[in-house]
């Protein structure tokens, strides 16, 4: 007999829980890459301007 929680179509519990922390990892790398490198375009630019 089939599982009846599963009958639906929708993922279990634990996969969105784990999509969910994927896509939350990924956005945070994202941020953080996008954090680098404005900085690196901040620092290039302070160095253009002071020299």
């Amino acid at each position: 007999m089939p599982d009846p929680e599963s009958t639906d179509g929708s993922p279990p519990p634990e996969a969105t829980a784990a999509t969910a922390r994927s896509k939350l990892l990924t956005l945070l790398v994202l941020l953080l890459a996008s954090a680098v490198l404005l900085a690196l375009c901040f620092g290039c630019a302070a160095i253009w301007l002071y020299n």
